[in-house]
């Protein structure tokens, strides 16, 4: 002998089981819309970094102008002769200036952006070291 339940399951079996194919057909729609979000997220975060890259790579040709124009004139203040600053420290800046130059010329941003990632995941230490100091010029620099 069942329950009152199990006889109107017998009697009517749709009846019961409509509630929980329609709870489990909610639960599809769910999941379908939430993995429809996912992607949707994933596409536009594609084009916002495709688009954040070729903004870069534009005024990339700028920047590296800039630091050949800068290594042109410290190699002037280098070849002046009066300056109070020793030789080879001019000579280090600018070979370090036309090393970045060349290295901006030469790879794309996406390529500068893992080479980087790969050097803080290899010495942290620096890199924070690093960050910390332009952090400092660049306040010095603001405030100029």
């Amino acid at each position: 002998m069942g329950s009152i339940m199990e006889e109107e399951t017998l009697k009517n079996p749709g009846f019961y089981n409509e509630g929980q194919s329609a709870s489990s057909s909610m639960s599809g729609d769910r999941t379908d819309i939430k993995q429809e979000g996912k992607e949707q997220v994933k596409r536009i975060g594609g084009l916002t970094r495709q688009r954040a890259f070729s903004q870069v790579d534009s005024r990339k040709g700028a920047l590296v102008e800039s630091l050949n124009g800068f290594a042109r004139q410290l190699e002037s203040i280098s070849s002046q002769g009066d300056v109070q600053v020793p030789q080879h420290l001019i000579g280090s800046a600018v070979g370090f200036v036309r090393k970045a130059s060349d290295t901006l010329e030469q790879n794309s941003t996406e390529e500068l952006l893992r080479q980087a990632q790969t050097k803080m995941r290899e010495r942290p230490g620096v890199a924070l070291a690093g960050c910390a100091l332009l952090g400092f010029v660049a306040a010095r620099f603001l405030k100029a």
